[in-house]
């Protein structure tokens, strides 16, 4: 069911976007309300502050109260770091060939898993693929006839140490029926089309701090591993090299083009009264994207898949879109061509907007 209007928090590895919006026309969005927070980020699974995190969702509650009042669901979107993937092959049986219901489906569902952790719960299920007794395979079975009924289902779960710090805050908010979603899930199904997600796809969201690797068929994740490599480190790095602070080494990393070809004399960039050699900067740049190639290719390692040679990876987050040159130095060095991808909205291509209009895509049905 369709709602007309959501509140959703993107929780990031640098601040929780708060954002109120319905729908426009043609799939696009009216946002209503938006603001960002800023706190101390995460990194291995854990909020460097709590008390950071609890203030900045304190306050985004609060905006969301001023800005709009009554909404029809607020939703808390989950990263990567503190979600779990399982999938799970299912069957069930029925006395004659019968029309596939809803019911029918809820029944596969139920049937391939059951919670077992008391550490987590589970926020997201969805199909890779179904298929009918006549070995038809299928996205959506409703409808169809047949005596069985099977599917390769993924299930995705939250850590209760997330959904344990932020449900508090926002009971005391006046949020009281929340509900948490998978951010991995909601990009993959928003910003990659189902014809390309059958095929089998790859999306990798760069963030500040944390980044996620998620391999996709048909509407579920297969696949997902997070890891701490960012846009921020690649900021560290250059405050390391040329012993600068951190605002200015992130200036600097903004105006570097990696595609430029090293000219005769020192090119020189100025930045306030610091001067640097740009190479020397392109030089720190290319090091530090190396080792988040070296995290892609042990994560595809990791899956166990063989994923075909025709396979991109689908490249959003803020993390390196501000980096020129930056697609094409990864694409290059892990030998698999690399597409950028970011929401389909008038304001143009911001990969930076990926987990925010993705999340009020999938909470707006």
């Amino acid at each position: 069911m369709q709602k007309k209007q959501v509140a959703v928090l993107d929780v990031g590895s640098s601040a929780v976007r708060a954002a109120v919006g319905e729908r426009g026309i043609n799939k696009t969005f009216i946002l209503k309300a938006r603001k960002d927070f800023e706190y101390d980020g995460f990194t291995d699974g854990a909020f460097l502050s709590t008390e950071s995190l609890k203030r900045a969702v304190s306050e985004a509650c609060a905006f969301i109260s001023s800005s709009v009042g009554e909404t029809d669901g607020v939703f808390v979107g989950v990263p990567g770091a503190f979600t779990r993937v399982e999938v799970k092959e299912s069957q069930i049986s029925f006395p004659r060939k019968k029309r596939v219901t809803d019911e029918d489906v809820d029944a596969l569902f139920d049937a391939a898993f059951v919670m077992s952790s008391a550490k987590s719960t589970l926020i997201n299920r969805s199909a890779v693929a179904y298929e009918l007794g006549d070995g038809r395979r299928l996205a959506n079975p409703v409808g169809e006839y047949s005596e069985i009924l099977k599917g390769k289902l993924s299930f995705i779960t939250c850590d209760n140490y997330f959904t344990g710090l932020l449900r508090p805050v926002m009971h005391a908010s006046g949020y009281k029926n929340a509900e948490f979603v998978s951010v991995p899930l909601a990009e993959a199904m928003y910003l990659i089309d189902a014809e390309t997600r059958d095929r089998t796809a790859i999306i990798l969201d760069v963030g500040y701090i944390t980044s996620t690797f998620s391999l996709l068929q048909g509407d579920g994740i297969i696949f997902e591993h997070s890891f701490d490599y960012g846009g921020g480190y690649i900021t560290a790095a250059l405050t390391r090299r040329f012993s600068v602070d951190f605002p200015v080494a992130e200036r600097l990393k903004r105006k570097i083009n990696l595609s430029r070809l090293p000219e005769e004399g020192a090119e020189i960039l100025q930045i306030g009264n610091n001067s640097f050699s740009a190479e020397a900067a392109r030089s720190v740049i290319r090091a530090s994207l190396d080792i988040l190639c070296e995290e892609i290719s042990d994560c595809i390692d990791k899956s166990g898949y063989i994923i075909p040679e025709y396979v991109p990876v689908t490249l959003t987050g803020g993390g390196i879109s501000y980096i020129r040159g930056a697609k094409e130095h990864v694409s290059g060095r892990i030998g698999m061509v690399v597409e950028e991808v970011a929401p389909k909205i008038p304001l143009g291509f911001k990969p930076t907007e990926a987990s925010l209009y993705s999340l009020l895509d999938l909470t707006l049905g």
